[in-house]
């Protein structure tokens, strides 16, 4: 996905923890947007979104998940900006992307 998107002109920052992705936060500032799995090795989904809305209340956070606890309306209703059910195209991510940025 992080290699599709760059191709189409994204500047994407990879990171495989929760704990990683606060520690990229603090060294190369805030991110314009932030695609999440709903599991990741140290937290959930859920928890990266409440810290990121804390910290950057307008930027969207994105959450793509396989898992069925989690389905789209409860995804909006907890704070997230989109919802893809896995698979999904690299190009729907793209163009969600492209709307919520103004590309």
């Amino acid at each position: 996905m992080d290699r599709a998107l760059k191709m189409m002109g994204y500047s994407v920052t990879e990171a495989e923890t929760f704990a990683e992705v606060l520690t990229l936060e603090e060294e190369e500032g805030k991110f314009d947007a932030t695609v999440t799995d709903y599991n990741l090795e140290d937290g959930i989904g859920f928890d990266l979104m409440r810290v990121i809305r804390s910290q950057e209340k307008e930027a969207p956070v994105i959450l793509m998940t396989r898992s069925i606890k989690i389905n789209r309306q409860d995804s909006f209703r907890k704070g997230f900006s989109a919802y893809f059910y896995k698979p999904f195209s690299s190009i729907e991510l793209s163009e969600k992307l492209g709307r919520f940025l103004g590309k």
